[in-house]
């Protein structure tokens, strides 16, 4: 296992662990990001549908990934995405 697969596991383990103490903490946490991760994913999605009635590839796909950014960061964390998506396109 590479240096950057080790960091990247500790990573998400310590990020795992604070949504975990956060949901245990206040469980009213799990309905809000169920919310946001929903409100986010309408959102890439009606997105998707709108570039693809113009004839333009969306840089944002509808997955567990962008709906958990969404989710975790919020309405930021879709802009962030699809900055990235054009950014890196």
């Amino acid at each position: 296992m590479e240096q950057n697969q080790i960091l990247f596991y500790v990573m998400a383990i310590g990020c795992t662990l604070c949504i975990m103490f956060g949901i245990y903490k206040n469980p009213v946490y799990l309905a809000v990001l169920a919310v946001r991760g929903l409100f986010c994913s309408i959102l890439i999605y009606g997105i998707h549908v709108i570039c693809l009635k113009n004839g333009i590839s969306a840089p944002v796909d509808l997955n567990f990934l962008s709906v958990g950014t969404g989710a975790l960061l919020g309405l930021p964390g879709v802009i962030v995405l699809y900055a990235a998506g054009i950014w890196i396109v």
